[in-house]
């Protein structure tokens, strides 16, 4: 397995946003709230695009597996005798795309949020009309796809124990080097594109975060 570096660094960086805005959520911290969901949202507008101009082991090219192989990976996984990828394996491809399609919706839905006291989201100073409308649809949406988040971060950890114990993987220690030294399945990896990559986080990072200075309660 090979992971380039901007891959790793969204990897722990939104592993460490996601508990932050679970915690500040739960406790009824809203900027900080505000300020870990928009990071969130940087992250993953990052991810987007890096899905399609990063290193092999990014692109959602290869997340995506047809239903035949992911059976078959499976059926391997329950003999203790999985393939070898050099990214994400079927199992965990489609892991990373519902971890996408849940904290994507709440990232998207967190900027229109509203408690009608004394929080209203960025967006209603971007778009003021859009979000009178869109507002109470938007925290309906926000609430049920934060009942996800605690389900997902279970499978992903249960994910983690089952490649470690039974399978003899470590898996974590792949996503911190960025390489499987051990069955040297390191795909190629540009330094030049992976500064590219980085840089390209930080900018994205950035600009979801300044959407916080809009924020009528700042």
């Amino acid at each position: 397995m090979s992971w380039d570096l901007p891959t790793r660094l969204f990897h722990w960086s939104f592993a460490v946003v996601i508990i932050g805005a679970y915690i500040s959520g739960e406790n009824g911290f809203t900027n900080g709230h505000e300020l870990f969901g928009l990071s969130a949202l940087g992250l993953l507008v990052f991810r987007f695009i890096w899905g399609f101009v990063g290193h092999q082991t990014a692109r959602f090219s290869s997340l995506l597996h047809s239903p035949k192989i992911i059976w078959a990976y499976v059926t391997a996984i329950m003999m203790r005798r999985p393939p070898h990828y050099i990214g994400h394996n079927p199992l965990g491809g489609l892991a990373v795309v519902a971890l996408f399609a849940i904290t994507g919706g709440m990232a998207l839905t967190g900027p229109w949020n509203s408690d009608d006291i004394l929080y209203d989201g960025p967006m209603a100073v971007i778009a003021p009309e859009l979000f009178t409308q869109f507002s109470p649809i938007a925290g309906k949406w926000h609430d049920r796809l934060h009942l996800l988040v605690i389900p997902l971060v279970g499978l992903h950890l249960l994910a983690i124990l089952v490649h470690k114990i039974w399978l003899k993987e470590p898996l974590v220690a792949r996503m911190i080097s960025g390489t499987d030294f051990a069955n040297n399945m390191g795909a190629p990896i540009s330094p030049t594109r992976s500064r590219y990559g980085v840089g390209l986080l930080v900018i994205c990072l950035a600009g979801a975060l300044s959407l916080a200075l809009l924020t009528p309660n700042y």
